[in-house]
């Protein structure tokens, strides 16, 4: 029998080190929009004490992870060393990004390989098409589920408790004048998605952006991640686009099922 992955595993609080909960919380507090926070900020942002906030950040640029002009704190590119540890160490990331290569080189397009986390979707590869200007997100880009065509593959895989649990919750915020607001209609979207097994999406979290994708399932069909195609809505019809992309994401999501 399979061991079940840590996320599925009841971690009871007394084997729970929450300085380093607090620390992971330190470094996600920095976003677009706070680029750079005082201790007071910090304390205020995740809950901890202004004394508390400061020594964390000055563990951080102690680290090299963070740095400082004596009142603001900024992340340092080293951070990204922990994103590079789980690139790293992963399987599935590193064997998917020649399937990628193989992919973008047939239809000379940017491709990518998705995953949910909680109700967001993560970059996790990608493959950039052989031009200047690619669409797309980088590995380590993280949007919301609901304005993504991964992240409504992998929503649409969703059992149907855990996706109405998300409908529920989620608050749809306009990233363009065309992203879906309605969860009615975002509910009768990710059916089609369910039915035909592919989505496509334009102008939901960028206007003239495309996307579309097909889910990467396992063994026993449960949806792992998501194959995606990122393309300006200007270089191609969206039926056009869909007729020669969907196939080829299919028949990858086919071959990589058979051993993950």
């Amino acid at each position: 029998m399979k061991k079940p992955a840590l996320t599925d595993i009841a971690v009871a609080p007394r084997d729970i080190i929450e300085g380093l909960v607090t620390g992971i919380a330190v470094i996600t507090a920095f976003n677009d929009e706070t680029a750079r926070l005082t201790p007071s900020l910090l304390a205020e942002r995740i809950g901890i004490s202004r004394s508390a906030a400061r020594r964390y950040l000055l563990t951080l640029v102690h680290t090299g992870m963070a740095a400082t002009d004596g009142r603001q704190f900024w992340l340092t590119p080293k951070v990204l060393t922990l994103g590079h540890s789980y690139l790293d160490s992963a399987r599935l990331p590193r064997a998917i990004v020649p399937y990628l290569q193989h992919l973008t080189a047939q239809l000379q397009e940017s491709t990518n390989y998705s995953v949910l986390d909680g109700d967001d979707v993560v970059y996790v590869s990608r493959v950039n098409a052989p031009r200047h200007l690619t669409p797309g997100f980088e590995p380590g880009t993280r949007l919301p589920a609901y304005t993504s065509t991964a992240g409504r593959v992998l929503l649409a895989g969703l059992p149907e408790s855990e996706l109405a649990a998300y409908l529920a919750r989620v608050e749809l915020v306009p990233y363009t004048h065309m992203t879906v607001l309605d969860k009615e209609v975002l509910r009768r979207e990710l059916d089609v998605i369910r039915e035909q097994g592919f989505g496509v999406t334009e102008n939901q979290y960028e206007v003239g952006l495309r996307g579309i994708s097909v889910p990467l399932k396992n063994r026993h069909g449960r949806p792992i991640g998501a194959l995606s195609v990122s393309m300006m809505i200007s270089s191609v019809s969206r039926a056009e686009a869909t007729a020669r992309c969907v196939p080829a994401l299919q028949a990858s999501a086919n071959t990589l099922m058979l051993w993950v």
